[in-house]
């Protein structure tokens, strides 16, 4: 069954995300057992969209993880790379996506530096979280 939907609408701001984050180190928007440490989970936790206008403004959570053993500092490095790697979108902002498509962020916003929040008794993580500026685009 096919039904109409509209022609229009955001990338998904987690692939958008997970494709410049990759380059830094294993990423994506779940983390499954046995995954690489430091390992980073993007994902998309709320936002609001303007069909009328064509924009989207997502708030995504980036999470660093990183074996305990390797130590507080090394939890903290691997979080400033991965947040240096987010402010890289200010000066940079087209991506190319896994399937070769071009996406450029039009801002970014920090809305909570990286900070330490729990995650396990094995795995330290920080965690920033970010306001995405996304046109809309051709479905």
């Amino acid at each position: 069954m096919t039904v109409p939907l509209a022609d229009y609408s955001p990338e998904d701001v987690e692939t958008i995300l997970i494709a410049h984050l990759k380059p830094l180190r294993a990423c994506a928007f779940q983390r499954q057992p046995g995954d690489p440490l430091p390992f980073t989970l993007v994902n998309h936790v709320t936002g609001t969209e303007s069909a009328n206008e064509g924009w989207s403004d997502p708030v995504v959570s980036v999470h660093t993880l990183c074996d305990k053993t390797a130590g507080a500092p090394a939890a903290r490095d691997a979080a400033a790379a991965t947040h240096r790697r987010m402010l890289r979108l200010l000066t940079y902002p087209q991506i190319t996506l896994a399937d070769g498509r071009l996406v450029a962020v039009q801002y970014l916003e920090v809305v909570e530096q990286p900070r330490w929040e729990y995650y396990s008794d094995t795995i330290l993580r920080k965690v920033g979280r970010y306001r995405i500026g996304l046109p809309f685009v051709a479905a």
